[in-house]
């Protein structure tokens, strides 16, 4: 059976017929040939495919590069894969997916070896379900085909016994090959169980269920919220044995549950040695307040707990900036705080948990907030009422900065987003340039073994031009030169004219060399007023960070660290913005409240005295102004907003130091920041009584499940809910992911979502409908990551086995053989090779015919052979009688009388007979003979 994917090419075959027709070839040898030769030529083209018997086929390999996998495992499926290669041949096809977590598609189908692994699939979860869909979707329509899975056998998320039989129905077997660590042992918590909320002074137990192999003597011990609350040593039994705790419930918020145990030996898998829980308790929750004086020594505090607010006075240093600490909370008052003690993690997941979970935020100011405290551009500046940007309008005097840029060989390393070091910072200096002004003076100086000047020291005139300079910074090897790199800024520094003067120097805190005589350098720049503030790629532990630390200490200005190099730009404006302008007024400035404020309120308040001073911002569009300065900028003294579900404020005056001002002796003061906070703060509103909301953690995934009362008046929600799911690890920016419920009982709707190993999730149910709304939910985490948990029945090598034997697979010892076990199947192959192929052979043969005569000489000689050896056979020859046809045709036929023959001469009847003619030549030099003699008689 023939198939022709293009066959509007043998169209063709009309004209090349027509052009054979009218310009034949010499011979028709020729031409047949050439007609053959263009027809196979043609054939080709329709792309021609025969349905042959093959057992060329594909195979695609299922890597598990889980964290329960052993170390060396990456190592013997690499090489697992070469042997499978080498047992490759003809039309074989051989591909890769690697799973965790997620299934990633390393390699399609392809002849070529596979060298390595370089996606990334989340290890904390072992997704084979997932890995076999993603395999199967590889696999061609036609042809034999099989999956190799090289695994433990342990699995999450989706049973993959539920997509065997999609394999199955396609005919593919699943073979694996049983990878495992030594699991011999092995002590472990099978599980950690607590109550997922409870009530203030409630009493609760907590129980775990320990797993050993042998009778021994284990040690334990339970800590809340990292204070130890229990511990000891017991006797155990081999098996499963319960360890129960009793705890009570405190103020509302969340407790953080972590047991450990250890036994006497070794331990094969110490992960699971660790389990961790979460606990909410209802009720208000507090407000977590961070000042840098300490606990309790401000006013504040002291104000906000009079006005029946519960607060938690802290440090900003001494919080963890994770989802399950901020779920505890209600709102978080940050007091005059910078943005460095927040981190940029800290920021962004405080950020993220405002406008998602419904969260508050009261920003107040101070000469550490705002745009002098580092939040221009942060992650928090999107989500307050206010910008801090930088309006040249309200400009006072002109600055001039030197940046002096590393650009040695560790600035080419890429940063995520297909971009270099180089490049974010390029784009962190061209963030300098858009922040000055043609009042401003700006130069720029790339740094490697020696300064090179990119842009001198020059007005701000044409900053496009500028900018492009600067973006099209290269690295250039070698190391930065910190004395090389100050001395040159300073030099261009002092040839200009603003009267600020400021250096920024960025440098690789792993990597600043030389730095020679820096100190007397940086001393005699701070004689003359010029600033120095240094932007460090790296930590503040590395080998060179003490040296720029005290660069910038040195040089009155500002030091940096950042090991995420997308911070350079936020950090190169951050510090351009407090040298270009003081954004904090320090005057004593008049007041008035607006209308706003009694829609936040809910009362009146009447005009507050002056305040001492004031960040100055400027209000967003759509915000709601409560208080305003009254003075030359007519700034935001207090706004408010909604930012997501969440909601925030600012106050931009100090609330308790030098430049509060006569504002802090009104009697109304404590009451209006009363109000403010607990207006971030809202109301947690409860569920509708005919709804109940379950979380549960299965095999590493999270399900929130909302049960309606079969009673119900209505049967129906007007529309689906969702649940918004804000997920992260501590140091990480947290994840959200919105995710639609759907229906799986007629009672009960579910959304599951998959979580790694130590990450807390936040769910918000957002309820649709009058009644509805939302509702943060407690806080959930893994006690540890689902690949250590002990082994259950139901998975190891028992769920690879049950897979090759639902599929007609098998475990693979001979790698290399599976290729010889692919199913001999007909199939459609392609052909067009071997056409043109032929069709290039009968072109060669034709040009040696058409140069040579050799192939048609070879056909007329074999003719005259013939026909020679007929002539020399007459009749009876052979010894046998003449046939009656050859009998007639020797008879002679009558001819009939007449004048004519009469006359004519006859032959001569004793001449003897002419011989046969051997050919046309031979006939006609007979027939010019009788001819001549019948001229040459005489009449």
């Amino acid at each position: 059976m023939i198939q022709l994917a293009q066959p509007i090419w043998l169209l063709l075959a009309i004209p090349l017929a027509a052009t054979l027709w009218l310009w034949p070839p010499p011979s028709r040898l020729l031409l047949i040939w050439r007609a053959v030769v263009l027809g196979l030529i043609v054939l080709a083209m329709t792309a021609p495919r025969a349905k042959l018997p093959s057992r060329n086929g594909t195979v695609i390999v299922l890597a598990d590069r889980s964290l329960s996998m052993p170390d060396d495992a990456a190592a013997q499926q690499l090489e697992m894969l070469e042997l499978i290669h080498k047992g490759m041949a003809g039309e074989d096809r051989l591909g890769l997916v690697c799973f965790g977590q997620r299934a990633v598609v390393e390699r399609a189908a392809d002849v070529g070896p596979i060298s390595g692994f370089a996606g990334d699939v989340e290890p904390d979860g072992s997704n084979l379900a997932a890995a076999v869909q993603k395999a199967l979707s590889l696999l061609p329509e036609e042809g034999p085909s099989r999956l190799i899975v090289l695994s433990d056998g342990r699995w999450t998320g989706e049973n993959p016994a539920a997509i065997a039989g999609v394999a199955a129905s396609r005919g593919t077997a699943i073979d694996y090959r049983h990878l495992s660590r030594a699991a011999a042992g092995d002590v472990g918590i099978e599980r950690l169980d607590a109550p997922q909320r409870v009530s203030p002074g409630e009493s609760f137990m907590i129980g775990a269920w320990v797993r050993l192999p042998a009778p021994q003597r284990v040690n334990y011990e339970l800590l809340r919220n990292g204070a130890r609350i229990a511990s000891g040593t017991r006797d155990l039994s081999s098996g499963v044995s319960r360890l129960l705790f009793r705890d009570v419930a405190g103020d509302p918020g969340t407790r953080r549950y972590t047991l450990l145990v250890a036994a006497d030996g070794s331990d094969p898998v110490p992960e699971n040695n660790i389990a961790k829980a979460l606990v909410g308790v209802d009720g208000p929750r507090p407000i977590l307040y961070l000042t840098q004086t300490g606990a309790g020594a401000t006013g504040l505090p002291a104000l906000l707990k009079v006005g029946g607010l519960t607060v938690h006075a802290t440090p900003p240093g001494d919080v963890e900036w994770s989802l399950d600490t901020l779920s505890g909370y209600a709102a978080v008052v940050l007091e005059n705080v910078p943005a460095e003690t927040l981190t940029q993690p800290g920021m962004a997941t405080l950020a993220r948990w405002v406008e998602q979970s419904g969260a508050g935020l009261l920003m107040t100011g101070g000469r550490q907030s705002f745009g002098p405290g580092g939040y221009f551009k942060s992650p928090l500046e999107a989500i307050l009422p206010v910008s801090m940007e930088l309006r040249q309008e309200h400009r006072k005097f002109s600055v001039a900065i030197a940046v002096a840029l590393d650009r040695s060989g560790s600035m080419a390393m890429p940063a995520a987003g297909g971009k270099t070091k180089m490049d974010l910072a390029n784009l962190g200096t061209a963030q300098v340039v858009d922040l000055l002004s043609p009042m401003d003076e700006l130069g720029v100086i790339a740094v490697d073994s020696s300064p090179h000047v990119i842009v001198p020291m020059q007005p701000v005139d044409d900053a496009a031009a500028t900018r492009n300079r600067v973006l099209r910074i290269q690295s250039m090897g070698g190391g930065i030169f910190i004395y090389e790199a100050l001395q040159s800024a300073s030099a261009m520094v002092s040839t200009a004219t603003p009267q600020t003067r400021h250096i920024i120097l960025f440098a690789d805190a792993m990597d600043s060399e030389e730095p020679g005589a820096y100190r007397s350098l940086v001393d005699k720049l701070a004689a003359a007023g010029v600033t120095v503030s240094v932007i460090g790629l790296g930590t503040e532990k590395d080998v060179d960070a003490n040296l720029l630390k005290d660069i910038a200490a040195r040089g009155n200005g500002r030091v940096y660290f950042t090991t995420d190099p997308h911070e350079l730009p936020r950090l190169f404006a951050q510090d351009t913005f407090v040298v270009a302008r003081s954004s904090f007024i320090d005057e004593l400035t008049p007041v008035q409240t607006t209308s706003g404020l009694v829609a936040l309120t809910g009362r009146p308040f009447p005009n507050p005295p002056a305040v001492g001073g004031y960040n100055l911002c400027y209000l967003q569009p759509g915000a709601n102004l409560a208080a305003v300065t009254v003075d030359e900028y007519n700034a935001p003294l207090v706004a408010t907003w909604q930012a997501g579900i969440g909601r925030t404020a600012c106050y931009t005056g100090e609330v308790d130091g030098q430049f509060t001002g006569p504002i802090a002796r009104w009697r109304d003061f404590g009451d209006l920041l009363t109000s403010l906070t607990r207006w971030t703060a809202g109301n947690d509103a409860p569920l509708p009584h005919d709804m109940v909301v379950r979380q549960r953690v299965e095999s590493g995934v999270y399900h929130v499940e909302l049960h309606l009362d079969p009673r119900r008046s209505e049967m129906d929600l007007p529309a689906l809910p969702t649940v918004n799911m804000l997920h992260g690890r501590v140091g990480e920016t947290p994840a959200s992911e919105r995710l639609l419920m759907h229906w799986t009982t007629p009672d009960m709707l579910s959304v599951a979502m998959p979580l790694r190993s130590d990450e807390t999730a936040l769910a918000t149910l957002d309820l649709p409908g009058p009644a509805g709304g939302s509702h943060t939910l407690s806080p959930v985490c893994l006690p540890y990551s689902p690949e250590f948990e002990p082994p259950r029945p139901d998975q190891g090598e028992t769920t690879l086995e049950q897979l090759a034997r639902a599929t007609g697979g098998k475990q693979r010892i001979d790698l290399a053989g599976v290729w010889n076990d692919l199913v001999r199947q007909p199939r459609f192959m392609p052909v067009t090779h071997w056409l043109l192929i032929a069709a290039a052979v009968l072109l060669l043969l034709e040009v040696l015919e058409r140069r040579t005569g050799a192939l048609s000489s070879l056909t007329p000689a074999r003719s005259r052979r013939r026909v020679g050896a007929k002539a020399a056979s007459p009749a009876g020859a052979s010894g046998l009688p003449p046939s009656k046809s050859q009998a007639k045709s020797q008879t002679p036929r009558p001819q009939p009388a007449s004048s004519a023959s009469a006359d004519a001469p006859q032959p001569d009847a004793s001449a003897p007979a002419p011989p046969p003619a051997a050919g046309m030549a031979d006939a006609l030099r007979q027939a010019s003979r009788r001819a001549g003699r019948r001229t040459d008689k005489p009449s």
